[in-house]
């Protein structure tokens, strides 16, 4: 074997995988087949740490959301990776949605997450003056991260454990699936190389399902296959954004498809809006990160209803993410999936699917829990 564990894909679940298995003493190698980490899902979302007050009981996703929201605070302190514990206000802006808030605090406390607090219209105002609501939930678990610098950390970490990380090498396929694994991988300059590996860890994000496929899966058979759905993010004026000091949320969306309209701040101060949701069926790969102005008007009344200082031309384009989803439409929220496969006779391989968020906020209990119960 050339490597004990190979890790397809070098987003921020990928690069903490990394870092786990070779601290852990695994030999490792990361392959990514963009130039540099985090392309896509990683360093194109909210930047935020999760709570773990949205998931349901005993799912994957409350279980390591909520020690990892700790986790990830410490981490951050030990390696010099900016964060802001700033924590968040989830508001019901009409006295109907006050039943959603009651059942998130239920949910929330089921969960463990701490130190929940309900507030009155009033109390709100005191901490968030320019936010309109009749009740609100305070979060102060909640926070951002500069995620470009906690992927670079855990590269650090990965490489000064051992691990190697190889950019412009994209996975292309099985060639043996005996006694370990060899694969079949193209480097940028277009040579063709093979690497072989006892285990295999698929972190691909939008790429996973068509990387478990290659494998054998039938996925979906197996439910692994992904729906990708892209979300516009709009930046509000520097002026304005200092009226807000937490992040704003509204209840989520009856739908389970994401959490609604809301307000977060970034690293310099700045508020952005989003991400609005749009399945990519009907849209070519190459379109789906185009920015649709025309999406403004939307994202303003969205906001203006618990933000009211809020104007049209305070709005300014920003970026779009995609989500690796495994929910299609009509469906409810879906959970990630971690999934070993010597079931479906594939022994050593892991499967990391549908890892949208927390999955930042997760990233190092995934890998924990992965290094854990599979890499032995």
């Amino acid at each position: 074997m050339d490597f004990e564990v190979l890790i397809i894909g070098g987003g921020v679940v990928g690069l903490a995988c990394a870092a786990e298995c070779a601290s852990n003493g695994f030999s490792t190698i990361l392959i990514e087949r963009h130039d540099s980490f985090g392309q896509e899902t990683s360093s194109r979302n909210s930047e935020v740490i999760h709570s773990g007050i949205y998931y349901s009981t005993n799912s994957l996703k409350a279980n390591l959301c909520v020690p990892s929201n700790n986790n990830l605070y410490s981490f951050c302190k030990e390696n010099n990776v900016w964060f802001n514990r700033c924590g968040k206000l989830i508001v019901a802006v009409t006295t109907e949605e006050e039943e959603d808030i009651a059942k998130l605090q239920e949910q929330g406390e089921i969960n463990g997450v701490p130190e929940i607090q309900f507030l009155t219209a009033r109390q709100a105002r005191t901490l968030e003056p320019n936010i309109e609501c009749v009740s609100a939930l305070l979060i102060p678990s909640t926070g951002i991260v500069d995620s470009h610098a906690l992927m670079k950390a855990y590269m650090v970490e990965a490489k000064s454990s051992g691990a190697e990380i190889i950019f412009g090498v994209e996975f292309l396929s099985v060639i043996k699936k005996m006694d370990g694994y060899k694969l079949l991988l193209n480097e940028s300059s277009g040579e063709e190389i093979e690497l072989s590996a006892k285990f295999v860890i698929n972190s691909g994000g939008l790429a996973a399902d068509k990387i478990a496929e290659q494998f054998g899966v039938n996925i979906d058979e197996a439910g692994y296959r992904l729906y990708p759905n892209r979300g516009h993010y709009f930046r509000v004026a520097l002026s304005i954004s200092k009226l807000i000091s937490r992040l704003i949320y509204p209840v989520p969306l009856k739908s389970h498809v994401g959490l609604g309209m809301h307000i977060t701040i970034d690293k310099s101060g700045q508020v952005k809006l989003g991400p609005d949701q749009e399945y990519c069926f009907s849209m070519p790969e190459n379109q789906w990160y185009t920015f649709d102005e025309s999406r403004k008007e939307k994202f303003f009344h969205a906001v203006k209803r618990y933000f009211p200082s809020l104007e049209m031309n305070d709005l300014s384009p920003d970026q779009i993410g995609v989500r690796p989803k495994v929910q299609k439409p009509g469906d409810g929220a879906k959970d990630f999936i971690i999934s070993e496969e010597s079931k479906r006779g594939l022994p050593g391989l892991v499967n990391l699917i549908g890892i949208e968020s927390p999955g930042l906020t997760c990233a190092r209990g995934i890998a924990r829990y992965v290094v854990e119960n599979f890499i032995k």
